[in-house]
This record gives structure tokens, C-alpha cells and sequence, in this order.
């Protein structure tokens, strides 16, 4: 599948842990996996003794984080605000970054053609402000570190990742879960 993707994209460079996980053999992968897997069963363990799941007494069972939570005045109200600002944090983080980014001028790179091939410069870029001669309006102009001068410059948006997905719809799960429960 990744000899596909690549032949699809062949500009695609592999990440140094992709390619540090490809110089392992099958049984040293094997084997880092199942270390990682005791690791995380380590650390589960003391969770459990800990009431964290449920089945045992401990300082970590929900019931007694839920009388403790009752005892600060914490309501259902509060738990929901929480999660809703925490989900509408997790979904729209990178919409107000790449916002601020822009307006900045940061993540820019340059999109002269350097080539007869069709491939650009992609030098970073540094935006000033100019006033056009023709038309007397206040323009950005775009100058990258080899010294090209353009009206426009090309933004490189941050994307969301698997992590901030993920926690949006463990809050909305959580939400449902407080709502309803």
C-alpha cells in the first residue's frame, strides 16, 4: 500500500519514525508491540487497584469522585459547560490558529515558478505593505529569502490531527453519557 501511495505522490517523504519502524524486522516489531502493550498493562494495574474502574474500592471509584464533586457544588450544569467549551476548544483550535497565521503573515511561502517543470520556489516569505501606483490602495507584497517579489504567496493551513477528533467526540460521548445517565 505505501509503495501505491508513494507511486501516487512521489514527492511524499517518509517521517524518521516511519522509516526507523521499517529498518526493524517483523520480530523485533513484534516485539516492540508487545513490550508497549505490557507497559500500558503496567500502568493500568495500579489505575484498577486505585477503584478507577469501578469493581474495587479505592480513592479513584466514581462514586466517590462523584460524592467528592458533590461536595465542592459541582452540578451536572458545570460538567456540561465544561465538556461543550472543551469540545468546541478540540474542534476549532486550528481554525483560529490558521486565522491569526494569516493575519500575521506566518506559514507563507513563495509561489514563484522556478521551473519549466511547473514546481514552485516555496521559500518562506515576508509580507510588507506597499501602496499600488496604479490604483493608490494599500497592497501586500510578498518577498522570499532568494529574493523574488510577488502580489501573492501561497498558506500552508495547520490541519486537525486524530488526537483533537478524538477528544471532541469523547466530550460529546460524555456529554450524552451526563445528559442521559
Amino acid at each position: 500500500m505505501d509503495s501505491a501511495m508513494r507511486a501516487v505522490n512521489p514527492y511524499q517523504k517518509e517521517s524518521a519514525f516511519r522509516r526507523w519502524w521499517r529498518s526493524r524486522t517483523f520480530i523485533q516489531q513484534r516485539m516492540i508491540r508487545m513490550c508497549l502493550s505490557i507497559l500500558m498493562m503496567v500502568l493500568c494495574f495500579p489505575l484498577y487497584y486505585l477503584g478507577l474502574f469501578g469493581t474495587v474500592e479505592g480513592p479513584l471509584n466514581p462514586a466517590r469522585i462523584g460524592d467528592a464533586l458533590a461536595a465542592m457544588d459541582v452540578t451536572q450544569t458545570h460538567v456540561i459547560g465544561f465538556l461543550v467549551a472543551a469540545a468546541i476548544i478540540a474542534a476549532t483550535w486550528n481554525w483560529v490558529y490558521n486565522q491569526i497565521s494569516l493575519m500575521i503573515g506566518a506559514r507563507l511561502t513563495c509561489k514563484r515558478g522556478m521551473d519549466d517543470e511547473g514546481a514552485v520556489c516555496g521559500a518562506a516569505v515576508r509580507r510588507s505593505w506597499a501602496v499600488d501606483r496604479k490604483t493608490g490602495q494599500r497592497v501586500a507584497r510578498y518577498v522570499c529569502s532568494l529574493g523574488h517579489k510577488r502580489s501573492e504567496a501561497h498558506f500552508h493551513p495547520v490541519k486537525k490531527g486524530h488526537a483533537s477528533h478524538a477528544l471532541w467526540a469523547i466530550c460529546l460521548g460524555f456529554i450524552v453519557i451526563v445528559l442521559f445517565l
